[in-house]
């Protein structure tokens, strides 16, 4: 009832101190009377958020983890190469293979019959032919140079006679008799314009087998350059390239 008392007392004087100096700068604090407790009001805006804790201290070490999968991973970068080793000893031989099959020896038999036909049909055409060892001797009248006939047998696939040997020295012989060729002249594929003297086949190959009559070859007067067979004496002599004489070509099979 004191306390009561007191209060209203505080705040008679409180009232009359306001009454007379209401223009004061100074606020007056006058206790208020404990009352019954208001309505809590809202909640504040959140305060800003504060810095980072130091780190704490470094915690005790964990127990070892289960082993994982056995995996292979994936292969790194090749290396560079190592130094050439020492060379190995020789295997043993192997086994003997297959039999080869017969297919491509039958078919180059076939196209060297296809071949030989050719050359038989070829050599057919002409007026007069002669088989002598792996060539056909064949005459068809051609009178003319050297280099004419050249051409002429190109254009039958063979080229101007050129006997090897003793028997196609004959068989060309028979063949010129048997054509009324008795008393001429026959080329044949030598000839040594590119050094004079040194008498060469038409391949620039020099010669291996040659018949030269007595004295021959003399290069009469400078212009005999070419070889040409005598008929009746079956031997060889050196004439102009560019005379007149009988043109017989050889074809091989």
């Amino acid at each position: 009832m004191a306390a009561l008392y007191l209060g209203v007392l505080l705040l008679l004087q409180c009232g009359l101190l306001h009454a007379a100096e209401p223009q004061s700068s100074q606020s007056l604090n006058c206790p208020a009377l404990a009352g019954v407790p208001g309505t809590p009001g809202h909640n504040g805006v959140p305060g800003r958020d504060g810095r980072d804790g130091k780190d704490g201290a470094i915690g005790p070490k964990g127990e070892k983890g289960e082993p994982g999968m056995d995996v292979q991973g994936p292969p790194g970068k090749a290396g560079p190469p190592g130094p050439q080793g020492v060379r190995g000893h020789d295997g043993l031989n192997g086994l003997p293979g297959h039999p080869g099959s017969d297919t491509m020896s039958l078919k180059s038999e076939i196209q060297q019959l296809t071949a030989k036909m050719t050359m038989m049909e070829k050599a057919s055409g002409f007026n007069t032919f002669r088989r002598v060892g792996q060539k056909y001797y064949i005459y068809d009248g051609l009178l003319d140079s050297f280099d004419q006939g050249i051409k002429f047998c190109n254009a039958a696939g063979g080229t101007i006679v050129l006997p090897k040997d003793d028997a196609e020295i004959q068989g060309l012989l028979r063949l010129s008799v048997a054509s009324g060729l008795s008393g001429k002249k026959v080329f044949i594929g030598v000839t040594d314009r590119k050094r004079e003297g040194q008498f060469m086949d038409l391949d620039g190959q020099l010669l291996t087998f040659t018949k030269w009559g007595s004295g021959q070859p003399d290069d009469y007067k400078g212009g005999q350059d070419c070889g040409a067979l005598v008929v009746d004496y079956g031997e060889w002599d050196d004439v102009g390239c560019n005379d007149s004489h009988h043109v017989i070509c050889e074809i091989k099979i």
